[in-house]
């Protein structure tokens, strides 16, 4: 049974972009906006695992006393048991209601200081660096195009679903602010700081009633619908509330039209960098074959994930980067018949860490597309 999980952070948050930092060597730690879903997936594993009562080390070795617990969340390293999740969502909170907000699709450019949709060019009379496959993009105007940035809140969303762009922006400064901090290392054995270590960390303060939405399935709600679990780098305090009523999902097209276009919701890994090993489109896809035509890509995303030592076959929590398709990203496909798309994550995942799919990477919303 899926429920929706709202976690609402009581403090400055930290989400570390995974690159790695020392002081002395580096300088400033980065925050990154949204978390990612490895962020996120610890969070609710680690609520999970010390409200069961099963002590750290049970759970650590796999004792006869964690069975049911690591069934339900699975071990570090890339299992995670039964455990399902979609996101996270950026989400504020208005009473007892809540409202997402989804990244702005890469296909929405700005002219003219108005919002206007790039598409498909149904012939490429040009010459390109692209593929030769795909189709150029296109808006069909003499002004600069210049790259429009923000947040749709869901309902604005939906009309960019239906085609429209008169769309309110919401800039992220509407909903995060970053703050800052100055710090220094410590030398333990003297107990004092430590001569040209300084280093600012970059903390995120979210604004009234912001929070992230997370949809869980595979495990039962937590023990209490209310209470406090920690987030992020330095494991900040944030209150957490399980929706009585979830949120409606963002549902595709069913059939999916004869042209569609994929919009990545969180952002998604793919073994050719922004294309699946062989091109197979089709494992997301049942019934006619699709081809892809066109895609709208932002600049790759670096993220860190937890590197298994498989020597030792135990989880070495080092960060090993990889190049993410970020979330906005949008992908267009062509269908020779009635297609329908399966439900599966829209990423891949690198071998031995574990299925990013089931931790949230890869959700996406499907709407139909047409030649400019």
């Amino acid at each position: 049974m899926m429920w929706q999980l709202f976690i609402e952070p009581n403090d400055v948050l930290l989400f570390r972009d995974g690159k790695p930092f020392t002081a002395g060597e580096d300088h400033r730690a980065r925050s990154i906006f949204p978390p990612t879903p490895f962020t996120m997936q610890g969070v609710v594993r680690s609520k999970i695992l010390f409200d069961s009562g099963v002590s750290l080390s049970d759970y650590a070795h796999g004792a006869p006393s964690a069975q049911d617990l690591i069934r339900q969340i699975g071990r570090p390293g890339g299992n995670y048991g039964q455990l399902r999740l979609r996101g996270p969502f950026v989400t504020k909170r208005n009473g007892d209601t809540f409202m997402r907000y989804f990244p702005l699709p890469a296909d929405v450019v700005m002219v003219d200081k108005h919002l206007t949709l790039v598409k498909p060019l149904s012939a490429n009379c040009f010459s390109s660096n692209i593929p030769d496959d795909l189709y150029l993009l296109w808006v069909r105007t003499d002004k600069p195009i210049k790259e429009a940035r923000g947040w749709l809140e869901e309902d604005e969303f939906r009309k960019y679903l239906s085609g429209q762009t008169e769309l309110r922006v919401t800039s992220e400064s509407d909903l995060v602010v970053c703050e800052p901090r100055l710090g220094i290392a410590l030398d333990p054995v003297r107990r004092s700081a430590k001569e040209r270590m300084l280093y600012t960390m970059e903390f995120l303060r979210l604004r009234e009633n912001v929070g992230f939405l997370l949809e869980v399935d595979g495990i039962p709600p937590f023990r209490s619908e209310k209470g406090l679990l920690q987030v992020g780098g330095e494991a900040r305090a944030a209150i957490y509330e399980v929706l009585k009523t979830p949120l409606p999902a963002v549902s595709p097209p069913n059939p999916l039209p004869k042209q569609f276009k994929v919009v990545l919701l969180t952002p998604a890994w793919f073994s050719g960098g922004w294309r699946p090993q062989g091109d197979n489109w089709g494992q997301f896809f049942d019934g006619a074959n699709v081809r892809l035509v066109a895609a709208a890509l932002p600049r790759a995303q670096p993220i860190g994930g937890a590197f298994v030592d498989d020597v030792r076959r135990r989880a070495d929590f080092q960060k090993v980067m990889h190049s993410f398709v970020p979330a906005g990203s949008v992908f267009f496909f062509e269908s020779e018949g009635a297609a329908t798309y399966n439900g599966k994550p829209f990423t891949e995942t690198p071998r031995n860490e574990g299925d990013f799919g089931q931790i949230g990477f890869g959700c996406v919303a499907i709407t139909e597309w047409e030649f400019a």
